[in-house]
Formats: structure tokens, sequence, C-alpha cells
């Protein structure tokens, strides 16, 4: 299967467009050999084993990893002995040449199970003719192209595949206590805190610390502008119980005093506002 974008050039251009996508099944040794294009190319085993050769070196690759060929770089691809299914897609757009150093993704790169729900609506979406249609596949490539790269860098040894997301979810359901902190949160999901950091960050894009700081944070500005509360009342709510730290923390992330971000965002009226 294969599927272009409907236009030769992107209706809106992005730091990344989707030109392409396909899902490709090889027989036993089958060879597949393309000339240079001006494109970046992302691979995705499905089943079966293969190999990628890039100037004369073979790199031989199975489910789990994936592997891209540049813009200006021939494509030898050969299917191993019981044959080989992949998913693919190609980028152009004003940084699809820097992907490897944007997005840290060696040649070959530990991935995961390939997202083939994800392939299957950016299929749907190269049919779609429109600019909404256009834009939701480049969405649909960075999200595949995120989880290409992310789910390699999570610790072989020491975490739970679900770590990232218990961490997350106990935080969501937790930051407000003021006794939870990364140390705790690691010891109660068994893991080394130190892993629990490296696994949160490559899944979220923030530390744990960061993440549950920036939960308390936005609860506390919330309630400063939608109730009346006294801020050390706010300080306890938001999980923050110490005044002091609690008022340095809103003057350095919002540039004024609790109490002078109450007074020029509050959202109740000037009736009913704290004096």
């Amino acid at each position: 299967m294969l599927r272009f974008r409907l236009h030769t050039t992107p209706s809106q251009h992005l730091p990344l467009n989707i030109r392409s996508a396909g899902h490709y099944q090889l027989a036993a040794r089958q060879i597949e050999t393309r000339p240079p294009d001006q494109f970046f190319q992302l691979f995705w085993p499905v089943s079966g084993t293969g190999s990628f050769h890039i100037h004369g070196v073979a790199n031989p690759v199975r489910p789990g990893v994936v592997f891209y060929y540049l813009a200006g770089e021939p494509h030898d691809v050969r299917a191993g002995a019981e044959g080989w299914a992949y998913r693919w897609l190609t980028f152009d757009g004003a940084r699809h040449g820097n992907i490897p150093v944007d997005y840290g993704i060696d040649r070959i790169h530990a991935a995961g199970a390939c997202p083939e729900h994800l392939f299957e609506q950016l299929d749907a979406c190269l049919q779609d003719p429109t600019l909404n249609g256009e834009l939701h596949a480049s969405v649909l490539g960075y999200e595949i192209l995120l989880l290409a790269t992310a789910s390699a860098e999570i610790p072989a040894s020491g975490a739970h595949p679900d770590t990232a997301a218990d961490a997350k979810g106990w935080i969501d359901r937790h930051f407000t206590d003021a006794r939870l902190n990364v140390a705790a949160l690691a010891t109660r999901l068994r893991v080394h805190r130190a892993t629990l950091h490296r696994v949160f960050t490559t899944h979220y894009g923030v530390s744990p610390v960061q993440y549950l700081g920036r939960m308390r944070l936005r609860l506390a500005l919330e309630l400063l502008t939608t109730t009346v509360l006294p801020v050390a009342d706010v300080a306890v709510r938001s999980g923050l119980p110490d005044v002091a730290y609690f008022s340095k923390l809103i003057t350095r992330h919002t540039g004024f005093s609790p109490r002078a971000y109450r007074q020029r965002h509050s959202l109740l009226t000037s009736a009913t506002r704290e004096s």
C-alpha cells in the first residue's frame, strides 16, 4: 500500500510536512531498490526480518526498531528468509534534513511496537484532499516521529512499561498533598528515583519534579483568581503550605506577589474580591 499527499507541494509549509506513507510486505529474500529523492523516510518494521543497506553496509533490523534514509541516499531494502512487513512514511518541509539532530534519532533506533493504528489514520488523511486532511496528516506524522524517538530511551531495567503513566496518574490525583515528592513517588512505584526521572522525562518532555510543580502552580493561580480564600489557604490547598516559599514561587513565575496577582487578574467582581 502506498499513499501520496494529493498536492505536489504542501498547501501550508511547515517545518515538517508529510509527503507519503505506506505499508509494504516483502516476500522472502525480496530486494527493493530505489534511487535517492529529496525527503526523509522513516521505516517501522511490523513482522519478519530484513536489512537496510547504506554506503555498502547492511543494517539488520527487526520489529521494535526504526531506521531512516536521508534525502539523497539510495534506498536498498532486503527481506530476510521469512519475509518482511513494515510501515513507512516520508517527510519534506524546511527541517526534514534536521530530523536526526532535532529528535535525537539514531540510524537504527529502538522504538517499541509499531503504532499501526496511527499509520492507518495517516493513510486516511492522505486521501483527504482538503487542507484539514493535509494538516492532520502532519500532526500524525509528528506523533509517529515522537513515539519512534521517545520510546527508545526508556530504560530496559528497573521500570515497568507503564511506570511513566502510573507516575503521572498518581501526581494528577495527589499533587495537592504536600507530602508528595519524587522520592516518595519512586518508592511507591518501586523504581529508582533516577529511573523514574528518565522514564517520565522521555514520555512527557518534563521531569516529574517539574510536572508536580506545574500542577501545583496552576491550581494556585486558579484559586487566586477565582476565590477569595486567604493566600495561606490557597498555599495549603495547592500542596505548598510554606507561605513564604509559596509567595516567592508566585512572584518568580508571574512577576507579582500573590495578592498583587489576585488584584490584577481576579475573575471575581470587585465587590467580592479580597481586600
